[in-house]
């Protein structure tokens, strides 16, 4: 993979010499009203492709930045539902052990009168 890396470096490179070296005309550029320079074509292209990956590298900078944000408060809320489970895992073991420790007698009673109220409500 190096290999390839350094081929497509070098080759890039090359090109650049190569489009350098046939495009010296000088290219006047106007960068404000009354602000104007000279420069070399092969410059200027240089200079607008730096500008160019300079900008989308700031751009990509900035989308990592505002996933990161985005993923701390994804793990903040994963975190307080975790706690609100555990929460829920103990009172429901405490309603378990309750209902448990009720003599049958008690809980068929309490069934039944339950019974007997939804039967006159419907």
């Amino acid at each position: 993979m190096r290999q390839i890396n350094f081929a497509l470096i070098f080759g890039f490179a090359l090109i650049t010499v190569c489009f350098t070296l046939e495009n010296t005309g000088s290219i006047t550029v106007n960068i404000l009203p009354g602000v104007s320079t000279s420069l070399p074509l092969a410059v200027l292209l240089l200079v607008a492709g730096g500008l160019g990956a300079l900008g989308a590298w700031s751009y990509t900078r900035w989308n990592l930045f505002l996933n990161n944000v985005d993923d701390k408060s994804k793990i903040q809320e994963l975190e307080e539902n975790q706690m609100l489970i555990k929460e829920l895992k103990s009172d429901l073991n405490k309603s378990r052990s309750g209902l448990k420790a009720l003599p049958f007698m008690q809980l068929s009673k309490i069934t039944a009168n339950y019974e007997e109220e939804s039967s006159k409500a419907a």
